[in-house]
């Protein structure tokens, strides 16, 4: 080309996955200051901060909410969630219950971060308090007076946009994700509207979240051979309707999450499926999403292999049976190295 690419021509021309540069780097921008030495751009480190969180946390375009409402924030100081209200309804017919608003302001004031990540962006923060409600923070606005920045912005959210309508627009019911779609624990909690980011320590399987009532279960599939046999689960797909899975360690029939389980119908508890085949992939941490599952029959009380320690088998039936590539790809036995 004779000259620095755009990042949209990278996605133009089908040339690489720009969210492995992010992934590698944080930003475009820092791997043309890396990398290139033709790039003379130089940005603040609160500007670069924005861009990092942005290219990692949203250009790939997962959910709209994050991107239009940063998209408002370049023009709008003021009243700019009752704006994003009437946008994402008009635009997407999405709507915006009290779960959505707490979980965007939360990302945008940088207090849906937790554990050791949270330092990580602790500056890229785009809303700050005015009265009873919100406006533009001085932080962004400050950076916004770089066009140059502003530009970087605007190109990230409009890849986001793009990404979002071509790959994850067509939602599975009435939730945020896209069947047989990838997603990280973190992405998981985002798009549940989850109020604060979990750590993948502190959901260990499965988590409830109490204020939206939803239930996700994370499986790996194939388990590494050396972890400890208090948590060597045997999950088992029988057919690609009907999966065996086990609770966390420790618990019996009554235990609350398992009761939680069973009575999910009656109480509007909504559990999700996602699944991967390993861990081996330490990059991108992610989980195809199978769906809406539900417990047949009783849970079964037992021990965890080779210990005293109790566990209990749950059966679930899956709303949309695995399409057949993928139960292949994730039942198939790892090859020995």
């Amino acid at each position: 080309m004779g000259r620095i690419p755009l990042l949209t021509e990278f996605i133009k021309y089908n040339v690489i996955d720009i969210e492995r540069i992010f992934a590698r780097t944080g930003s475009y921008h820092n791997f043309l200051r890396k990398y290139e030495k033709d790039y003379q751009i130089a940005l603040t480190s609160e500007e670069e901060k924005f861009i990092e969180f942005i290219s990692l946390k949203y250009a790939n375009g997962k959910r709209p909410h994050e991107l239009e409402f940063i998209k408002l924030l370049l023009n709008e100081e003021s009243a700019v969630l009752d704006k994003l209200d009437d946008l994402l309804f008009e635009k997407y017919r999405i709507e915006v219950n009290k779960n959505t608003r707490i979980n965007l302001i939360n990302q945008m004031t940088q207090n849906f971060a937790t554990g050791s990540s949270k330092n990580t962006f602790a500056k890229a923060i785009f809303l700050e308090k005015e009265g009873q409600g919100y406006k533009r923070s001085s932080t962004f606005l400050r950076c916004l007076q770089n066009p140059v920045f502003q530009q970087m912005v605007t190109e990230l959210l409009n890849i986001g946009l793009r990404k979002y309508e071509e790959r994850y627009s067509s939602h599975y019911r009435e939730t945020n994700f896209v069947l047989n779609e990838k997603y990280t624990y973190e992405d998981v909690c985002r798009l549940l509207d989850w109020s604060k980011n979990e750590v993948p320590l502190n959901i260990g399987g499965y988590k409830f979240d109490k204020e939206t009532k939803t239930f996700p279960v994370f499986i790996n599939y194939h388990k590494d051979d050396d972890i400890s046999e208090t948590i060597q689960y045997h999950d088992e797909f029988f057919s690609p309707s009907e999966f065996l899975a086990f609770s966390k360690s420790g618990r019996t029939v009554q235990s609350d999450d398992v009761q939680t389980i069973y009575s999910a119908k009656d109480l509007g508890v909504e559990i999700l499926l996602f699944v991967r085949k390993d861990k081996t992939d330490k990059t991108s941490k992610e989980f195809y999403f199978l769906g809406k599952i539900d417990a047949v029959g009783s849970p079964v009380q037992a021990k965890m292999l080779g210990t005293n320690v109790n566990v209990v088998k749950i059966r679930y039936k899956l709303d949309v049976p695995v399409r057949d590539d993928l139960y292949d790809y994730i039942t198939q036995e790892k090859l020995a190295d």
